[in-house]
């Protein structure tokens, strides 16, 4: 008991030194409508075309880019790529920028949203559309070898009807037009599946849609690829981006140094995206073994506690490692392996913020949107965390801007200690790095 009272005297008196230092200033107040939610790019050209809710608003980006970038020639960069929102808003001003993901999807919607389209992929476009529309079924061949668990969250109709869609897909020879038809179905499955994104995976709708069948899947395929010609006709793309797969946990290197970055890594809140996306990854195609989804989960960030990642590393970051996991350790959590993940979490952030340290030209700045998640009463300040990282690798903090305060579950505001509450936030850290 003595050595728990000694840890939380420990990190609170950490917690107010490292305010003291960084000065965290903005929105003291509980709110949903912030720039770094995804919600703008519902109704935002070519944004829309797949929805990501751990994305940021396309708004949000330009506005840092117009705050850090020096000229036009300044090259933009997004460790955590996504679904290629910085790239495209980056594309937009005529910057050169790059990305970088573990995700097959994430990457696979970020190269479709940032292709350019020819006239004789419109044409093409067109044309596959007109083909497509006059079909009234088509071959409903399964030699997907698609996860069981997957195939359960559709009605037996629906499902079938996806698989002809599929098929009709397999059949398109450009693959620019190929990867259209195939990002507008995987746009469309929550919504004709019986379970819905939740939390850290999926939930069975209260009330389920009715059953699918090969019209209704393609009116709603239709419908989207609508979309994606209006905005190729108005697209004000200028420059090919490039989109790059991979971990920025592991070493690496950008064909040019990167001036601004602006990115948001997975909060250590235990979503497993390999579960949240879990749909979209086996119906796209890009799990097809669970040992794909065992490699995606190994090249991702620790942050969830449904896999046990099996790296070592020196790294040392005493207040984590002497002082926030031990107090986790003694108190009662829904899951034992949660203080190793935060341990491990803020261990890859490290590693990340190193490996952009070799990509970036100094003077460069860096923003991280971070969020602050708290368990059994412990709230674990990322962003307080993360600029004292930053600062141990010769990054200096610029700035923390807080954005919104976060709601925990009413189980766990009742844990948590009055003086700890304007910690549960979501903020925006801000770095330069110098050399």
């Amino acid at each position: 008991m003595q050595e728990e009272i000694n840890n939380i005297e420990v990190l609170r008196k950490n917690y107010v030194a490292l305010e003291q230092q960084f000065s965290p200033h903005g929105n003291e107040f509980v709110t949903y409508d912030t720039p770094v939610n995804f919600k703008e790019a519902l109704n935002c050209p070519v944004h829309r075309w797949y929805a990501y809710k751990e994305g940021f608003s396309p708004s949000f980006v330009r506005d840092f880019i117009k705050r850090f970038s020096k000229s036009s020639q300044d090259i933009v960069f997004d460790p955590y790529g996504g679904v290629g929102t910085t790239v495209l808003v980056a594309n937009e001003m005529g910057m050169k920028s790059f990305s970088l993901d573990v995700s097959p999807l994430g990457n696979f919607a970020s190269r479709v949203k940032n292709a350019s389209y020819t006239a004789e992929d419109v044409q093409c476009l067109n044309h596959t559309v007109d083909c497509f529309q006059k079909l009234k079924n088509f071959d409903n061949s399964d030699n997907y070898n698609i996860n069981p668990t997957v195939i359960s969250y559709f009605a037996p109709s629906s499902y079938d009807a996806i698989i002809q869609v599929k098929n009709f897909i397999g059949t398109i020879s450009n693959k620019k037009v190929h990867d259209i038809f195939l990002l507008s179905l995987l746009s469309i499955l929550e919504g004709v599946s019986t379970h819905r994104k939740n939390g850290n995976g999926v939930k069975k709708k209260s009330v389920p849609p009715s059953p699918s069948n090969f019209i209704d899947i393609q009116k709603k395929v239709l419908d989207k690829i609508t979309e994606f010609q209006e905005d190729i006709a108005k697209s004000k793309r200028q420059i090919d981006n490039l989109i790059l797969d991979g971990s920025c946990l592991e070493q690496y290197m950008l064909p040019q140094k990167a001036n601004v970055v602006i990115t948001s890594p997975p909060y250590a809140n235990c979503f497993d995206y390999s579960k949240v996306y879990l749909i979209e990854l086996w119906m796209g195609g890009f799990f097809c073994t669970k040992s794909d989804q065992q490699q995606f989960r190994e090249s991702s960030v620790i942050s969830h506690v449904h896999y046990r990642w099996s790296r070592n590393d020196e790294i040392n970051i005493p207040l984590v490692d002497n002082c926030i996991v031990p107090l986790l350790k003694s108190r009662k959590l829904w899951s034992n392996s949660i203080p190793n993940m935060i341990k491990g979490y803020f261990h890859d952030m490290y590693k990340c913020l190193k490996n952009l340290s070799e990509n970036i030209e100094d003077g460069a700045n860096v923003g991280f949107v971070v969020g602050n998640p708290t368990y059994a009463g412990v709230v674990i300040a990322t962003d307080l965390l993360l600029a004292d990282i930053a600062t141990s690798l010769g990054y200096e903090c610029v700035e923390i801007k807080v954005y919104r305060k976060i709601v925990p579950s009413s189980q766990q505001t009742k844990l948590i200690d009055d003086h700890d509450k304007k910690y549960v936030r979501e903020s925006l850290v801000i770095l330069q790095w110098k050399k």
